[in-house]
């Protein structure tokens, strides 16, 4: 006997509607992307955040210490991130290691000041500066510009509406932004797209910094503004930013900061220790040398004349221009001896632990920085060499730091 089944007839077109509901959004982009390159726009692959030391491994000024943020000067807890207290108020300032999972390091505020009262004209910030080369891809100020997504973790004592901005070169162009903390000392993951800006003038070579971003701790209602919007004006935060610097002991912390092309948020670029140092050490690199039983040796060079002798000290990767050189040795007690072919002949610096510098020679090089110390202008102690024969510096006792600074 033949037995005959009937399938029920059913909507092509509804059934291939579920199918492709199944895969979401990013699903559906990606099935209809006609080329390779529009599969890797779609999820943003390759080698995409233009923030330097996102994960705040790296921290040569400080390594775990502490220090002060107050006044005008700019400080930084970890490497690129420059940071603000021009106001009553102050932080206490470092790099932590209470971060979220997948993370070891975040930076940390901690209202150690308050300022109750903030002028409307001062501000408490952390910026990150990116170099206009790095951002030159983006079109900014042109009809062509890219949106960008910001996406980062961040933990605060004070829940509530908090703020910041992107900024153009000599922030004259802004885009306020909002985002929300909902839980006290919980980390949350924040991700907040800001669109194209097709206004302003932006640097796209080294000389300076292309984009900026800021996170407001505070500042002043005079810099107030309407968010996710480009505007003509230096404002950096809305009227809704909590007043962070107004609590005693608060803490903020943020970590795994990423800044990528287009509107999708995607998981953070996570680079290698060595790597992050390197982009680090463009902007800033520091020859430390804590002290101790041993000697430390500097740099090797040669008399020029008895009187004068000349040392170099090469930086690990390009600088971004000319260093500013920041110092030589803090702490007390002689801090360099000189050393040439004969043997040591004295000390170069006073008993306060600072040698005397008169000038860095070759001011076009990006590459070494050149020690010249004309001993007949110096600090009073006399130490002579043999023209012609090499010398060197070397570290006998104190504490040295020695640092050059490219910042933007």
């Amino acid at each position: 006997m033949a037995v005959r089944a009937n399938k029920p007839a059913f909507n092509i077109r509804e059934k291939l509607k579920e199918l492709t509901s199944k895969f979401g959004l990013k699903g559906r982009e990606l099935m209809s992307a006609a080329t390779l390159q529009d599969a890797r726009n779609a999820i943003s692959a390759g080698r995409k955040n233009m923030i330097i030391n996102g994960a705040c491994m790296i921290n040569q000024r400080f390594d775990s210490g502490t220090y002060t943020l107050t006044g005008s000067s700019d400080y930084y807890p970890v490497d690129r991130y420059r940071s603000w207290a021009n106001g009553g108020g102050q932080f206490t300032i470092q790099r932590s290691d209470n971060a979220p999972p997948g993370f070891k390091n975040s930076i940390m505020y901690t209202v150690s000041t308050t300022d109750t009262s903030v002028g409307s004209s001062e501000y408490y910030c952390i910026q990150q500066r990116i170099e206009g080369y790095n951002i030159a891809h983006l079109g900014l100020g042109t009809s062509d510009a890219k949106p960008v997504t910001l996406s980062f973790w961040v933990k605060s004592d004070l829940p509530g509406t908090y703020s910041g901005s992107f900024f153009n070169t000599g922030q004259s162009y802004t885009c306020v932004f909002e985002y929300q903390i909902n839980r006290a000392d919980t980390w949350e993951y924040k991700t907040l797209t800001i669109p194209a800006a097709t206004i302003g003038s932006f640097t796209t070579d080294s000389s300076n910094y292309g984009l900026g971003i800021w996170w407001d701790l505070g500042s002043g209602t005079g810099f107030n503004n309407t968010p996710f919007v480009w505007k003509n004006a230096g404002d950096f935060r809305s009227a809704n930013q909590v007043p962070f610097i107004g609590t005693s002991g608060a803490k903020f912390r943020m970590t795994g900061v990423q800044l990528e092309v287009g509107k999708n948020a995607t998981e953070f670029e996570h680079r290698s220790y060595g790597e992050e140092l390197a982009l680090c050490q463009r902007y800033y690199f520091e020859l430390v040398d804590i002290g101790g039983a041993d000697s430390g040796y500097i740099g090797l060079g040669h008399w020029w004349a008895t009187d004068q002798l000349y040392v170099d000290i090469s930086f690990p990767v390009e600088m971004r221009t000319v260093p500013t050189f920041n110092g030589l040795a803090a702490g007390t007690g002689p801090g360099y001896v000189i050393y040439y072919s004969g043997g040591a002949t004295g000390y170069l610096n006073s008993s306060t632990g600072r040698a005397g510098i008169q000038r860095i020679c070759k001011t076009s090089a990006l590459t070494y920085w050149q020690y010249w110390k004309d001993l007949s202008n110096g600090t009073g102690t006399t130490v002579s060499g043999t023209a012609g024969l090499s010398g060197w510096l070397e570290r006998r006792s104190g504490l040295l730091r020695i640092n050059f600074s490219a910042e933007l």
